[in-house]
Formats: C-alpha cells, structure tokens, sequence
C-alpha cells in the first residue's frame, strides 16, 4: 500500500508521474493469502501448499487426501486479468479483488472461487470482473466472499483452521 500511496502523491505534486503505472500484485502475495485462507475458502478439513509447476497453489484434503490444483489471481480497481490454459485447465480459480483496498487503504476486497473454470470460459482470453461475471452460469457458479480488510479475512480464516 506504501507504493501506491507514493505515487498517489507523486501523482499529485509532478504532471509527468500521471505516467507512472500502478505496480503489479506478486503471485507470492496473492498465493500465500490463498494458503492462510484456505480454511475458510475450501471448508476447515482443508490445507493448502504452493503447487510448483502444478498450480499456482495445491489444496488438499487432510481426511481423504484428495488435492485440488487451484490457480489465483489478484487484481485492484481495474480488476482486469488474463486467464491462460493453466487457469481454465485448474479445478478452481480464486481472484481475490483488491478493489480501491491497495490504492486508497480502504474498500473491501471480494474473493471469487469458481470450480471449473474451463466449463465458463473456453479459451485464452483477457477480461475484467463485469465481462467474466455477464458469462451465463458463471455467477450463479461461484462462491463470492467479502471483507472489509486483509486482517478481517485472514483472522477469520484462522479461526476455522
């Protein structure tokens, strides 16, 4: 949030940092809050590990050791993603939604989990939040969670795990 706070006032005090992009969120950032929040995404019975080359993260069942290959995506107030084969081949996608949270320090943040992301999108393609929820099923589909900060999400997933 520091970045964006610095180049909101860079923004504001010299003409030419209007040019200056929003930085990219690292998928360490947005995999690692997928992990710490996997317990209440997926359901208490479950735990989740980075997947390598597999998937973005693997989740998996600690009764019956099933895994699930889950692809993440974070976006801000844009909330414009490409998604690739890997991501439409996944069990799941989770985007988590920063919304205005990393740019202004406030707003909620969404988090999207849709299971079988191929069957709603068939190709390769690049698309923000309204143009991949106007695809028929696709809301209806996904489990939409919100929170009012990272700290309220993340304290509320370790109280399931």
């Amino acid at each position: 949030m520091e970045v964006f706070r610095t180049i909101r006032h860079l923004r504001t005090h010299t003409a030419a940092a209007g040019h200056i992009k929003f930085p990219s969120l690292p998928s360490v950032f947005s995999e690692s809050i997928a992990i710490a929040a996997t317990p209440l995404l997926f359901g208490p019975g479950w735990r989740a590990r980075y997947g390598g080359r597999t998937a973005d993260v693997l989740v998996e069942n600690t009764d019956t050791g099933h895994v699930l290959r889950v692809e993440v995506k974070a976006t801000g107030r844009h909330a414009f993603q490409e998604l690739k084969g890997k991501d439409l081949r996944a069990d799941f996608l989770l985007w988590i939604r920063f919304g205005t949270r990393l740019e202004s320090g406030s707003g909620p943040i969404e988090v999207a989990l849709l299971e079988s992301p191929g069957k709603y999108v068939t190709r390769q393609c690049r698309l923000d939040v309204r143009r991949l929820e106007a695809i028929p099923g696709l809301q209806e589909a996904q489990r939409l969670f919100r929170f009012e900060s990272l700290k309220s999400m993340l304290t509320v997933a370790a109280s399931r795990g």
